[in-house]
């Protein structure tokens, strides 16, 4: 543990599906002179069980999670939107109490959001409530999300799907970057020399 025993420092990146987060969190890892811990959504859904979701559409998933494929966008692109049971909830609670833990414990810790619903924010930031939280709104042109989209395993429209709903929390950034504006280790670097607001989480 460092110095003091001191709870970490939370680095959360928020931002629809290909917006450039996870580049960007894995950037910071390498940038920063301390160790951070990575913690995604993706992580989760890697250890959901493929029967109730975890992105794959199982029997059990509408209590898991799922995707909805219903709310096409009105220029007929496809729009998918990530949705959650009560299963599904109960994860993403559990997610949260365990990524918390590793600040907690005095590790530096980088997470890769995607906010499935505007509710999570808040839960979120009472799940870290007491430690340093640096909140960073991740974006980058629409077009540009679609053609990373294009070129990953990821169904066509997460990236529409959530673009417009991912930032509806009200709750005020600390930091906004755009994925294109410069290379993850310029990014990285900038993210790293911020310091949070100083609200209490």
């Amino acid at each position: 543990m460092r110095s003091g025993d001191r709870p970490g420092r939370v680095i959360f990146l928020n931002g629809t599906s290909s917006a450039g987060k996870t580049t960007l969190a894995r950037a910071i890892q390498d940038e920063s002179g301390t160790p951070f811990v990575y913690w995604g959504i993706d992580t989760l859904f890697s250890l959901v069980p493929p029967n109730w979701g975890g992105g794959r559409d199982g029997p059990l998933s509408r209590d898991g999670f799922w995707y909805d494929r219903t709310d096409g966008d009105t220029d007929g692109h496809p729009s998918v939107i990530v949705r959650y049971g009560e299963v599904g909830r109960r994860m993403l609670r559990s997610a949260r109490t365990a990524a918390a833990a590793f600040a907690r414990g005095g590790d530096d810790l980088v997470i890769d959001e995607l906010l499935l619903t505007p509710d999570l924010l808040p839960e979120w930031l009472d799940a870290l409530s007491g430690l340093e939280v640096l909140l960073v709104r991740v974006t980058c042109p629409l077009a540009v999300a679609e053609e990373r989209e294009r070129g990953r395993r990821n169904p066509p429209g997460l990236a529409r799907g959530h673009h417009r709903m991912v930032h509806d929390h009200g709750v005020p950034y600390d930091l906004t970057v755009d994925s294109t504006t410069g290379s993850p280790a310029e990014l990285a670097r900038a993210v790293l020399r911020r310091q949070p607001s100083g609200r209490t989480h």
